[in-house]
């Protein structure tokens, strides 16, 4: 894709987002698709879809409702977290099944003993958070986390490079840690630190990862200080990569009715430090997800923690 089509491309992905306009994020008629990627629209309630490399984990609608804790990554990255929180951490991966812990490097090995034999996969970062190592560096780096048991790397992307436009050098930066991941079977999702970015540099930057063969794209390291996820970002991003890639939304999602949001505005993952308060907010057995994302109102009746409450002659969010 050269220059001129991903210009094409952005233009009419921002313009189909702004004809959605901005009303609540869970209701939109359709996850609408961009032509070259050969999907089609679909309802947004459908959350059954599965896009070929969107998740590690197996689900069929035989197994029962989604559930917001299956779009968890429950991430720890402080630089000061301990043995003991990384452990913590496992354990209420395992109790609630997340989708997966996200760690730093350093506790891959760690992480992948107490979870084996459990569906909850380990995923780990190369790059973070600035993304402004080399693109060898980061191969060697995400390759050395899979080697230790990592199924999934989130790579930050050469947001420099995005800003300044120089997408060969945004493609192979990926490409490489792409190919590193592939010898070990890992999924690789590429943060591109959507708060810095205009609309357009999202998709172009969606994009990119796509043609660079990532598996997911992912707004932010949650450590920018422009801020993290927001519905607007993640409904270009999906636009951008249709069915055939994940968008995990990340930073700042810290209630559930935003990860409802995010959910319905196309995420396939959420990543957070906060999951465990989605399962008490949400209560032990809630309303399908596609319940929920339809009817807010339903979600605030279950909500155990009152943040979620619906005010009066209001929506949820």
């Amino acid at each position: 894709m050269n220059d001129s089509e991903l210009d094409a491309l952005a233009a009419d992905v921002v313009r189909r987002v702004l004809r959605q306009g901005h009303g609540r994020a869970a209701a939109p008629a359709a996850v609408a698709v961009h032509p070259a990627s050969g999907g089609t629209a679909r309802p947004l309630e459908d959350v059954s879809w599965r896009g070929p490399q969107v998740q590690l984990a197996a689900w069929t609608p035989a197994a029962g409702p989604r559930r917001v804790a299956d779009f968890v990554d429950h991430t720890l990255l402080k630089a000061e977290a301990t043995r003991a929180d990384i452990l913590k951490l496992c354990a209420e991966a395992r109790e609630h099944r997340f989708a997966a812990v996200c760690v730093n490097p350093v506790w891959v090995d760690v992480c992948a003993a107490e979870l084996a034999g459990t569906d909850v996969a380990v995923a780990s970062v190369c790059g973070f958070p600035l993304g402004a190592t080399t693109p060898e560096t980061k191969a060697a780096e995400a390759a050395e986390v899979v080697a230790r048991g990592a199924a999934e790397v989130d790579m930050v992307a050469a947001i420099g490079h995005i800003k300044g436009g120089e997408w060969r050098h945004v493609e192979d930066d990926i490409r490489a840690v792409v190919d590193a991941c592939r010898r070990g079977g890992a999924l690789v999702k590429v943060i591109i630190e959507s708060a810095v970015l205009g609309p357009e540099e999202i998709v172009k930057a969606s994009a990119v990862a796509k043609l660079a063969g990532a598996h997911f794209v992912k707004t932010s390291t949650g450590f920018h200080a422009a801020g993290g996820a927001t519905v607007e970002a993640v409904r270009l991003m999906r636009l951008t990569v249709g069915d055939d890639l994940g968008v995990k939304a990340a930073g700042g999602v810290r209630d559930c009715a935003t990860a409802l949001a995010m959910i319905g505005a196309g995420a396939s993952r959420i990543g957070t430090s906060s999951g465990v308060s989605f399962v008490g907010c949400l209560g032990p057995a809630p309303l399908s997800l596609a319940e929920l994302l339809a009817r807010p109102e339903s979600h605030a009746a279950s909500c155990r923690s009152g943040s979620c409450a619906v005010p009066a002659g209001g929506q949820a969010y």
